[in-house]
């Protein structure tokens, strides 16, 4: 009995890491395709056929709604194996052993028929920690300007939210787009996700040299900023 335990347990472990593996270079593949999407100018059409490469789930920005070419909202996630769903008493083992999970899902808003809002959310979590990334490309909006990292830039805003680390890029600010770049990796490596820092390197340099100026006296004069009064 005993070695039929064990023999499940390793099986379980194993194809739990063999499936994280998998999931993650298919949120990779996520990620490099969003990439070439354009807020903007890609269509309702481009944004459908993503949705359709990758199983994603379609509807209005509201529950229970449809989607329209004036309002729609597309989330997809790579996680979608329902093995664990089938055998649940093998996920148990899974989870008991690894005592990890992650988490990545890719969300789009159209409005009026163009591409408005590209967010990503990567998140990892152990007994111990369960660090947490959303990630957002679209045109500024107002709400920005109560932000003290916006006020530096204006084209990118790197901060530490109360529950997650948050990054967000003008659309028309192509150089900053690399601070939307995750280390999704992580989640599938033995050593997994230690931190915000290993799942967005970019951004978080940006964020603590960012800090330290909010910080520092140099501020007052930063902030000083016509387009944000």
């Amino acid at each position: 009995m005993l070695c039929v335990i064990v023999a499940s347990g390793l099986f379980a472990a194993l194809f739990l890491y063999s499936t994280t593996r998998r999931e993650v270079q298919i949120a990779q593949h996520m990620m490099d395709d969003a990439s070439r999407l354009q807020v903007g100018k890609s269509s309702l059409i481009d944004v459908l056929a993503f949705a359709r490469r990758y199983n994603g789930e379609v509807g209005g920005t509201t529950h229970g709604k449809p989607c329209l070419e004036s309002d729609c909202l597309v989330t997809l996630a790579p996680n979608t194996n329902d093995f664990w769903e089938h055998h649940p008493k093998l996920g148990y083992v899974a989870d008991r052993i690894s005592r990890r999970g992650w988490h990545f899902s890719l969300w789009m808003w159209i409005k009026d028929g163009k591409l408005t809002a590209i967010e990503q959310w990567f998140g990892y979590s152990t007994p111990q920690i369960s660090p947490f990334v959303i990630t957002t490309l679209s045109q500024p909006g107002p709400g920005l300007c109560r932000n003290p990292f916006f006020r530096l830039h204006h084209t990118f805003v790197a901060y530490e939210d109360a529950k997650h680390f948050a990054v967000w890029v003008d659309s028309a600010a192509a150089r900053e787009k690399e601070m939307l770049r995750l280390n999704l990796a992580c989640a599938s490596s033995f050593s997994g996700c230690k931190d915000v820092a290993q799942m967005a390197p970019t951004a978080w340099a940006r964020y603590e040299s960012d800090r330290s100026l909010v910080k520092s006296d140099s501020w007052a004069e930063a902030a000083q900023d016509d387009d944000c009064r």
